[in-house]
C-alpha cells in the first residue's frame, strides 16, 4: 500500500518545529502545514516479494487485469504490451522501428539505470490499465529464499479454474519451469561474488565491476557486463527461457510477464548492494552515467526522457521502495570523492590455468554431447601454485574465448568444475557453477563466470587436486533433441564454438 506522507515532508516539519516555529505561530499553522505536505505529497508504492503479494487474490487478480489489458492494446500503442516488449528488443520479423524500440542497454554501466527507468514507466503504465490505483509490481526474490527458486505458481497454469485465460503465463518457457518441477539453482542465483564488489564500474577489459564497463554512450549489447548482470540476471534469463523460450532471447524476453517481476529484483538488490557501504557507490561524478538520456512512455502515451541523476534515489525520485529497504534510501545517494572515482579500475586479470593452444586455430564445438577440457597450470609446481594463489586472491572467473552462438537457439549449457568420469552432473552438486549465459552476449566476445565460491568448496573437500582443472558444458536434460534437430529453412543449429578457456585472477 501506498503511503501518504513521505519522509521528506516529515523532515521538513520537523526541522521546522525544532527551529522553533511552534513558538511564532498556533497549533491551527501546524495542522495546516501538515495538510499541506500531506495534499502535494505522491505516493510512495511498495513493491513486495511475490512470496508475501500473491497471498492476496485481489492483487494478484489486479496484476493479471493489468497485463490483459496492455495485451489488448495495438502494438502502436505506446501503453501497449507488444509495444513496451519491444522496447527492449525488435523481433527479427518485425520490419517497423517505433520510437525507442530496442534500446535496450546490456554489457555496460548503463544497463541498472536503463532497466530502473523502464520498469518505472511499465508500472505506471500497467498500475493505470489494471485500474488499481494501489498497484505495485512485485519482486521475484530467488536468491534469497531456496523455497522460492520455483517459478512463482500464478505464472505457471494457461487457465484459471475459472476457465478464464491467465495472462501472466506464457508456454514459451523450459517446461521444467512452467510446471513447477524445475527450480533455480544456487549456483545460477548467487550474488555475493558481485556483492563482494565494492567499485561500481571498471574501465579495461578483463576487469570486473558490480555493475560494468564504463560506457560514454548507449550499448544494446556490450561487452562489459558487471557481475550482478552476469549473475543472477544473465542465468536467471536463460534457465527459465531454457531452449526457445522467450527470456533467453534479448528481442522477446519483455514479452514474458516473469522478465518484470525478474528486473524488480535485480533493481531491489542495486539498492541492498549499496545498503552494505564500504565504499559502494553510484558513480554521480560520471557526466555520461549522470546525464546520458534515455526515451520511454509513461501511462498516457507521452514521451518522455529521463537521466541516471533522475533516478538515484527510488523513494524521493521514483515514488517507491521495496518491502525489505529502509524507508528512506541514503545509501542510494551517496557520492564518491574524485579520488574514488578514478580508482574504480581494478588490477589486471592473472592467468591461472588454460586449455592448450590450438595450433591449427580450430575451434571448440558443444552439440548434444557433454564436453571435457583439461585446463593445465602453466607453473611446473601444478595444483599447490594454484591453490597458494588462489587463497590469496579475491576472485577467480572462468572464461570462455572468443564465443560464436546462434542466439536464436542457443543452448544454455551447464558448466562443472572437476566433474569425476561418471558422475551424473547435477546442478546441486559442488561441481557445479552456472549456465553458458549467453543473453545479450556479443559474437566472438569472452563469456565471463565467477567461480570463487565453488573453487573454495571444491578445496574444501580436496576435489582439486593434481596439475590440471576440469571443465564440462553438459547440455540441460530435455534439450538435447534441439541440438539434434537443425532449422532446415534457415539453417540454425544450436550449436556453440569458442577458442579456449582460462581461468584467471583479479585482486
Amino acid at each position: 500500500m501506498p503511503s501518504n506522507f513521505s519522509r521528506r515532508e516529515v523532515l521538513r516539519l520537523l526541522s521546522f518545529l525544532s527551529a522553533g516555529a511552534a513558538g511564532v505561530g498556533s497549533v491551527p499553522f501546524i495542522s495546516s502545514l501538515v495538510n499541506k505536505a500531506n495534499a502535494q505529497t505522491s505516493s510512495v508504492y511498495v513493491r513486495e516479494n511475490i512470496a508475501t503479494f500473491m497471498q492476496s487474490p485481489a492483487k494478484i487478480a489486479a496484476l493479471r487485469e493489468g497485463v490483459r489489458v496492455m495485451q489488448s492494446r495495438s502494438s502502436n500503442d505506446p501503453t501497449s504490451w507488444i509495444y513496451q516488449a519491444n522496447m527492449h528488443g525488435i523481433p527479427r520479423n518485425e520490419s517497423r522501428r517505433l520510437t525507442a524500440w530496442g534500446t535496450c542497454n546490456h554489457g555496460s554501466f548503463f544497463f541498472f539505470p536503463w532497466h530502473r527507468m523502464y520498469v518505472y514507466y511499465f508500472e505506471r503504465i500497467l498500475r493505470q490499465a489494471s485500474g488499481d490505483p494501489t498497484l505495485a509490481l512485485p519482486y521475484w526474490n530467488y536468491s534469497d529464499f531456496p523455497d522460492q527458486r520455483p517459478l512463482p505458481e500464478p505464472f505457471r497454469n494457461r487457465l484459471l479454474p475459472d476457465g478464464s485465460t491467465n495472462s501472466l503465463y506464457v508456454e514459451q518457457r523450459a517446461p521444467g519451469i512452467n510446471q513447477g518441477t524445475t527450480a533455480l539453482a544456487s549456483a545460477e542465483v548467487s550474488y555475493s561474488a558481485a556483492f563482494q564488489r565494492t567499485n561500481f564500474f571498471h574501465t579495461s577489459s578483463g576487469q570486473q565491476s558490480f555493475g560494468g564497463r564504463r560506457a560514454t554512450s548507449s550499448m544494446h549489447r556490450g561487452s562489459g557486463g558487471g557481475l550482478l548482470e552476469g549473475r543472477p540476471h544473465n542465468q536467471v534469463h536463460v534457465v527459465v527461457g531454457g531452449s526457445n523460450g522467450w527470456m533467453r532471447q534479448v528481442e522477446m524476453a519483455a514479452r514474458d510477464p516473469i522478465f518484470w517481476l525478474h528486473h524488480s529484483n535485480i533493481d531491489r538488490l542495486w539498492g541492498r548492494w549499496l545498503s552494505l557501504g564500504g565504499g559502494r557507490a553510484n558513480p554521480l561524478n560520471d557526466r555520461d552515467w549522470m546525464d546520458d538520456r534515455f526515451t520511454f512512455f509513461n501511462e498516457n502515451g507521452d514521451r518522455v526522457t529521463m537521466r541516471g541523476r533522475d533516478i538515484i534515489d527510488t523513494v524521493q525520485q521514483l515514488n517507491y521502495r521495496y518491502d525489505d529497504a529502509p524507508l528512506g534510501n541514503q545509501m542510494l545517494v551517496s557520492g564518491m570523492s574524485g579520488a574514488e572515482s578514478s580508482s574504480q579500475a581494478a588490477a589486471t586479470p592473472q592467468l591461472l590455468a588454460t586449455t592448450p593452444m590450438n595450433n591449427q586455430q580450430m575451434l571448440v564445438e558443444l552439440r548434444e554431447a557433454p564436453v571435457t577440457l583439461t585446463l593445465r597450470f602453466p607453473e611446473s609446481q601444478g595444483y599447490r601454485a594454484f591453490s597458494n594463489r588462489t587463497s590469496a586472491v579475491s576472485s577467480l572467473t572462468l572464461n570462455v574465448e572468443k564465443v560464436e552462438y546462434n542466439p536464436r537457439n542457443s543452448i544454455p549449457y551447464e558448466v562443472y568444475i572437476n566433474l569425476p568420469q561418471g558422475v551424473p552432473p547435477d546442478r546441486n552438486s559442488p561441481y557445479y557453477v552456472g549456465r553458458l549465459a549467453l543473453f545479450a552476449h556479443p559474437q566472438k566476445a569472452t563469456f565471463s563466470l565467477d567461480i570463487s565460491e565453488a573453487v573454495s568448496e571444491l578445496q574444501r573437500l580436496n576435489l582439486i587436486t593434481g596439475d590440471s582443472i576440469s571443465v564440462t558444458f553438459v547440455p540441460p536434460a530435455g534439450e538435447v533433441n534441439v541440438l539434434q534437430r537443425t532449422d532446415r529453412a534457415r539453417q540454425l543449429p544450436g550449436v556453440v564454438r569458442f577458442e579456449r578457456v582460462t581461468i584467471t585472477t583479479a585482486n
